[in-house]
């Protein structure tokens, strides 16, 4: 009985999981079909705005039509029919604004100008024209120009709409507020019998010219008539809803009826425009309806939308049936993992207890391994914290591996160590990276080591995280000597430096008492043999102080003489460029530098570089041609490529890596004060800053220099 029972809760948990599944499923597909209808109505409304936009934008294009008509009245002196025609014509309305009948001018008529009107019109040429309807009134208007002149539109000339109450609400809203008018529903007088839609007119007043308008009152007296253009419900609307077309019964439906009512009011009588007849709308279950209000200067339609019911392109619900299929069918597949999990469960923990042991024998292999290693050794979990460390480890530091686990290696950083060390090792861990650190750590008997720590992330076969495995090699004799090379160095410096100042004051005095002689010896006995003496004394003196201020700028190449920063290279440029003034005069040399990026480096060595490489181009020039130096730059991978290219005599393949040893000189003259070094201390900078330096043939003769530096 205990075994049946066990069993039987053995077997429980997946029939309750396989039910909780089921009515998951049921409450996940309830959702989604809610989450669809929610959508299938916002794309309703999104598209019921969207048509009342179109509408809005269509009345506008014909209201800015309407005006240009009026413009035509008040910037020419008297507006014939024949250029009333031109100008409707040039608009092409009947390919550009759908459902305008026509455009029209409706002349202003006094009652005591009536018949002098009539016989004007007469005269034009319209022998029977005659003011409709007839019968007497304050006042009059006749459409007068109504193009095209032709059809349905002859029935309007010389109609006063003005005598019919709606046309003569929206015409006189637009003569009082000097704007756009909209009529209500009307039957247009171009109207058949046939296919009879419903219509409405807009109007624009016109005004007799240099009247002032600022009042009602004046507005009235200086009214010259109405442009304006009948429209036809239907044809203004109808493509702007979606194509009829028949369902598999044969009935025409429409996924959206719109129906427009002029005013507030949804009302048969007020009914503008109707997509569909009533014939074509499919009955059963009532379909969504969206009001939407549009105003025009006054005038308000009202959209009614319908969304019709099982109507094409209704409601898709296959993705209601994609998740209830899904949510059945991952039940059933997770009721039948879990009873296969039940029944492997023995099994599993059978096979677990035999990795346990595989997993402590390879431990223990790895343990006798790193204890026989002479390197220091850790391993650290996830959690980043050490929960081993090796035999070299625990003699290092002389405590025993309960003491050491956890971070309290850190207690035995240097303080100068420990915020970087630190910061490194926690950002390694956060991003799953190798790392590897120079830190002084303290040694069992206080004395602080230098160790280069370095750590590797480790995972499984398939890819999880366990955490790190490290190594820690003494460097400290390796430092000595580092620091000891350093203090070479800054003593070279420092030598380098008196001993240029020792050698540069002998030549300096030379060059003075020669030039002295020069001054105090009469110009009778500075034969030839005196003035070439004097000449060669003067060159090497000058010479060697070129040659000691090069040799210490080369000794000095390699480390900053000011603050690392982002240089201004075109502002170095310049300065040179005024210093050598007076040679760019001599030799007519023009240099192009736009928009050169800045780099990183101090201002004192990349004056140094641009130093050289100008006089290099400047002096080596070729001896028919005007120098031309073009600098150039181009960024590429966080670096500055820089090119100085000149049309000098060039520098052959063969020699364009010897030029770059020191006391290198292809050319050597009497006269000339190079050293040999310059393009040595460009090369040393460069390379420095972690760049190369090269040199190329410029196109067309010369010699190009390249090299790069971090921008």
């Amino acid at each position: 009985m205990k075994l049946f029972a066990k069993r039987y809760l053995r077997f429980m948990p997946p029939w309750l999981l396989l039910l909780m599944g089921l009515f998951g499923t049921g409450l996940a597909g309830y959702w989604v079909k809610l989450d669809i209808e929610q959508d299938e109505h916002r794309k309703f409304a999104s598209y019921c705005y969207e048509v009342r936009l179109k509408i809005a934008a269509r009345l506008d294009s014909h209201k800015q039509t309407l005006l240009g008509g009026a413009a035509l009245f008040d910037s020419s002196q008297v507006v014939t029919r024949q250029e009333w025609h031109n100008y409707v014509q040039r608009l092409r309305s009947d390919e550009h604004f759908n459902g305008i009948q026509g455009m029209g001018f409706a002349a202003w008529v006094p009652a005591e100008k009536l018949a002098a009107h009539q016989a004007q019109l007469r005269a034009e040429g319209f022998p029977e024209y005659t003011v409709r309807p007839e019968g007497k009134r304050d006042a009059y208007t006749a459409i007068i120009f109504l193009e095209p002149f032709e059809g349905l539109n002859l029935r309007a000339f010389g109609y006063d709409m003005y005598s019919e109450p709606v046309r003569r609400a929206a015409m006189e809203q637009a003569r009082d507020e000097n704007t756009t008018s909209l009529s209500g529903k009307v039957t247009l007088v171009q109207e058949t019998t046939e296919n009879v839609q419903a219509g409405t007119l807009m109007y624009v007043p016109v005004y007799q010219k240099k009247q002032p308008i600022d009042t009602v009152e004046q507005r009235r007296a200086a009214l010259l008539g109405w442009v304006y253009s009948p429209f036809r419900m239907g044809d203004l609307l109808d493509n702007l809803v979606p194509d009829l077309k028949p369902n598999v019964d044969g009935k025409t439906v429409a996924h959206v009826h719109l129906r427009v009512y002029d005013g507030r009011a949804v009302q048969a009588e007020k009914l503008l425009y109707n997509s569909a007849e009533p014939s074509y709308v499919e009955s059963g279950h009532p379909s969504p309806i969206i009001e939407i209000a549009i105003g025009f200067n006054g005038a308000v339609w009202t959209l009614q939308f319908e969304q019709v019911a099982g109507a094409e392109g209704g409601i898709d619900y296959s993705k209601l049936w994609i998740v209830l299929g899904g949510g059945v069918l991952s039940s059933f597949l997770l009721f039948l993992l879990l009873r296969s999990y039940l029944n492997m469960r023995v099994n599993a923990v059978k096979m677990a207890d035999e990795l346990t042991a595989q997993l402590r024998e390879s431990e223990q292999r790895f343990r006798l391994l790193a204890d026989s290693a002479p390197v220091l050794i850790w391993l650290a979990g996830t959690n980043k914290r050490c929960y081993y460390f090796n035999k070299s480890w625990l003699e290092f530091t002389g405590r025993p591996l309960e003491q050491e686990q956890g971070i309290c290696w850190i207690d035995y950083l240097h303080p100068d160590d420990y915020q970087h060390c630190l910061d490194a090792y926690t950002a390694a861990f956060d991003r799953r990276t190798s790392f590897s650190m120079e830190c002084r750590l303290r040694r069992h008997d206080g004395e602080y080591r230098w160790l280069i720590n370095t750590g590797v992330p480790r995972y499984t076969d398939d890819k999880n995280f366990l955490g790190y495995i490290g190594s820690c090699v003494d460097i400290t004799e390796r430092k000595q000597i580092e620091e000891r090379l350093a203090r070479a160095h800054a003593e070279l410096q420092q030598f380098t430096h008196i001993a240029a100042h020792h050698l540069q004051e002998p030549a300096r005095r030379l060059v003075s008492f020669v030039q002295r002689l020069q001054s105090q010896i009469p110009t009778d006995q500075l034969d030839e043999d005196v003035t070439a003496s004097l000449h060669f004394i003067e060159q090497g003196a000058t010479r060697q102080s070129a040659l000691v201020r090069d040799i210490q700028l080369y000794l000095a190449a390699d480390q900053p003489r000011g603050t690392m920063e982002e240089t201004a290279v075109e502002d170095v440029i310049a300065n040179l460029l005024k210093q050598r003034v007076s040679l760019m005069r001599e030799t007519g040399a023009q240099v192009d530098c736009n928009d050169i990026p800045s780099a990183y480096i101090d201002r004192p060595r990349l004056k140094d570089i641009f130093s050289i490489l100008l006089d290099n181009a400047l002096y080596y020039r070729h001896p028919t041609l005007t120098p031309q130096i073009r600098i150039t730059s181009e960024l590429k991978a966080g670096r500055v490529i820089y090119r100085v290219a000149d049309n000098g005599i060039g520098i052959p393949a063969e020699y364009r890596e010897r030029v770059f040893g020191v006391f290198e000189r292809l050319q050597v003259h009497d006269d000339q004060n190079s050293t040999g070094i310059g393009l040595a201390i460009v090369r040393r900078i460069v390379e420095s800053c972690g760049g190369t330096v090269s040199l190329q043939e410029t196109p067309g003769g010369g010699a190009t220099v390249l090299f790069d530096l971090p921008g």
